[in-house]
């Protein structure tokens, strides 16, 4: 009998045209305003060129007024929180919010969000042909093809994005988006989960200092 020892936690969610009606609207309304008062230039650093306000601002979905899309994330962010059923004896908040536009050729490399517990993207537009998400195995010899890498054992798994389609996972896991090869753009608003004190808001300084 084989034993399948230490899973990696993945929610996938994808919400219903009912669900997600009130979120899309509003993300709508608000994308202009948010082209208009955000620097979307790549960080410095980053490898490959993406369109986004993560070092411009901390808290995107609350300084825009997205209730309904914080409510839907919430509310799956506790669900996959219980059916891990995880050690976590603080509270969690989100501590960070941003918009992504991926255009023709462009893409994000491997990566992790080392400085949060949970990690997750929603897909607000998306051909589905425009870049899949792709997630690493986290054990070192599978992702090289070693055994016990093959048909169910995964070197990694590729999710094709879905208008509503809500993922959560551990912010340490390594993730990339594929090259957008399509006309048309993808946008995404993905977030961090942490469980520290004081929660940051308004505009990110050039120094970007923590505390």
């Amino acid at each position: 009998m084989i034993e399948w020892l230490f899973p990696t936690p993945v929610y996938v969610h994808k919400g219903s045209i009912e669900e997600i009606f009130l979120i899309q609207n509003e993300i709508k309304k608000k994308l202009p305003e948010i082209l208009e008062n955000d620097s979307m230039e790549a960080p410095k650093g980053w490898e490959d060129p993406v369109q986004t306000n993560i070092h411009h601002r901390w808290d995107t979905i609350g300084d825009y007024g997205f209730t309904n899309l914080d409510a839907y994330i919430k509310k799956h962010t506790q669900a996959y929180v219980e059916q891990i059923d995880c050690f976590m004896n603080n509270d969690i908040f989100m501590s960070h919010s941003w918009l992504n536009i991926t255009s023709k050729g462009e893409s994000q490399e491997w990566h992790a969000h080392t400085d949060s517990f949970i990690s997750g993207v929603y897909y607000h537009k998306t051909n589905t042909k425009d870049g899949d998400l792709m997630i690493k195995n986290p054990v070192q010899f599978t992702q090289r093809g070693f055994f016990p890498a093959g048909k169910k054992v995964y070197e990694k798994v590729m999710y094709p994005p879905v208008d509503g389609m809500l993922i959560l996972f551990p912010g340490w896991l390594d993730h990339r988006v594929g090259v957008n090869t399509t006309d048309d753009d993808r946008i995404t608003i993905a977030f961090n989960w942490l469980t520290i004190n004081e929660k940051r808001k308004g505009i990110i300084k050039h120094e970007r200092t923590y505390k």
